[in-house]
Formats: C-alpha cells, structure tokens, sequence
C-alpha cells in the first residue's frame, strides 16, 4: 500500500488485531504514523459522530468556557511571540471546532472567529447557547471544495487524527491560509506513554484496547504504543516528527513544537493536577490516608512532567507558518 502521509510504499506493521470489524492498528515503517486499516467505512463513521455530543448541549457549561478562555490566552501568547498582529479584522478559523467554546474565547479576544462544524447538535448548541453568528455547517471537504476567501488563523484542535486521510485535509487548510497566515494544529502524541502511566486513565486505556483488539497486556501497549488509534473514533496516531514532515511538505513550516501533559493549564485544562499545598493541608488536618494519596498523585504528577520533557507526554501542538511559494 501507499503511505496516506509519506506517500511511500510500505508494508506496514500490524500492531493490534482487531476483534469488532473496525479495522486493525498498523504503523508505516517509514514514516512511523500509526492508522487503522482498513478503515470504517463512512456509514459507520456518520453514525458515530452525528450528535455524539447529544449529552452535552443541554445547557452551557461555565467550566468548559473558563477552560477555553484560559487555553485562549496561551495560545495567543505564543502567537505574539511569533509576531502575529491580533486586531479586530484578523480572522480565526476554528475548523471542526465542535460545540464552539474556543470559537467563542477567540471572539471574545476581538478575533474575527469562524466556526466549521458538521454536527448539527453542536452547531445549534454553538448559535442558541454560545451566541455565534459565524457557524459553517459543513463538513471539512464541502467546505474547502466552496471556500473562496483566506484566512490568518486557522485552529485545529484534536480533529486530524478523525479524518481519514490527514494529508488531503492538510492541503485544503494550505490552501486556505494566507501567506504568513498560522495554523494551530493539535493532536494525541502517538510515542507517548503518559496514557500507561496518569493514575486513573491507564487503566481507561489498557481497558479499551482490550475490548477491542486480541492479546492486550500494559506491556504489549508500552512496546508498541498505539496511541491514540481507536476506530472508529481515531483513525490516525501522529508523532511530532511525521506531524511536521506532513506540514512541510505542504508548505506550512513548524515555527513552535509543544509536547504537552494531561492536565497541562494550557492545552489540556480539565484535568486537574495536584499540588503541594493540598498535601500540606491534608496533613495538618491529620487525614492522613488523603494525605497519603495525594503524595503517590504529586509522584505520579512529577514523573508526567518529565515524561513531557523528553516528548512522551501524551499531546503535541503545532504553530506552523504558511510560507510563499
């Protein structure tokens, strides 16, 4: 077969088996991404996203807001650094952007915030609760296929590894990026192991692969690592390093790599990390046993950090440039 990313012939090695006819985790030996194959086929992929965020567009949500607002300001912190001017006409694309909270932090930030979304139970909740007149109902390819103006900002929050094939869905957003214009592209990180080592969410995972693939064991997931594929919900694993060979490729030049950590206040704010002062009031309230545990969570909190240092935390963000041909 053809890579979909590197585009070179591979004989791709098979991670998991599957054993529910979603399609079996490989990875190319080139390029290292990690993909399912074959994939669902688009029946199964509508059925699944169509309102699958039903539960949650009851009423609005000041948390997730708060969290938006929060990652907002970092992400435009970064965008300062690379000398991007954020006034009132620059636009912000936020491209599968779901019930639209970060469409709604941009906006607040004087941004010229569009969002493109498929669902239509996100996009109602995102004009009743969320107030956005700038919605898009459309999937990504309709809506690249009738796009004809250009955008300074284009967001992409956890939404590549869905697609099913990154590389067309990448050319579209070149496409539609102004020369010097960013593009903010997020997504798991496939050489991680923080997912095996968070206390409370390795064991969410060990459990998922194991209700969907054979001969799953923690070891067999800490070897071959194949995160964050789960058909038919992930498609595709991506690393830092063929996340940025696809971009190149496509004329958009990482300008700012970021590993980050579950519960990092940034890119990954609603999980909430321990601290020092919590222990030090669990003590002096002589609860011990709470104290006790907290101290085995600040362990686990500073292993995660280092984790993240050398790249095998479990997100990766990209700020990549569109450059002049």
């Amino acid at each position: 077969m053809i890579c979909k990313i590197c585009k070179y012939e591979i004989n791709p090695r098979l991670l998991l088996k599957s054993n529910v006819n979603f399609g079996d985790i490989h990875r190319c030996p080139k390029c290292k991404i990690t993909f399912t194959y074959p994939q669902p086929d688009a029946n199964t992929l509508n059925d699944y996203y169509n309102g699958m965020y039903s539960d949650l567009t009851i009423s609005f949500d000041d948390k997730k807001m708060k969290w938006a607002q929060r990652s907002m300001q970092g992400y435009l912190k970064v965008l300062k650094k690379l000398n991007v001017e954020l006034k009132q006409e620059v636009t912000f694309l936020d491209l599968g952007g779901g019930l639209g909270y970060y469409t709604k932090a941009a906006a607040e930030n004087n941004l010229h915030s569009i969002l493109v979304e498929k669902d239509p139970v996100s996009v109602q909740f995102a004009k009743k609760h969320l107030k956005l007149e700038n919605i898009i109902e459309k999937d990504l390819y309709e809506f690249f296929n009738s796009n004809d103006k250009q955008y300074d900002i284009v967001f992409f929050r956890h939404v590549i590894e869905h697609v099913n094939d990154p590389y067309s869905i990448i050319q579209g957003i070149s496409s539609l990026l102004k020369t010097n214009g960013i593009l903010i592209i997020e997504t798991d990180n496939n050489a991680g192991i923080e997912l095996l080592i968070k206390d409370g969410v390795n064991k969410f995972y060990v459990d998922l692969y194991k209700k969907s693939f054979d001969n799953v064991s923690f070891i067999n997931l800490l070897i071959k690592r194949p995160f964050a594929v789960d058909p038919p919900r992930h498609l595709f694993g991506f690393r830092m390093k063929n996340l940025s060979m696809l971009l190149k490729s496509l004329n958009l030049y990482p300008k700012e790599k970021i590993h980050y950590r579950l519960g990092h206040p940034i890119y990954w704010p609603n999980i909430p990390s321990p601290n020092i002062k919590q222990i030090i009031k669990s003590f002096l309230k002589l609860n011990l046993r709470t104290c006790f545990k907290l101290i085995l969570s600040y362990m686990n909190f500073i292993i995660r950090k280092f984790l993240e240092l050398i790249g095998l935390s479990s997100g990766i963000c990209i700020y990549a440039q569109k450059l002049s041909k």
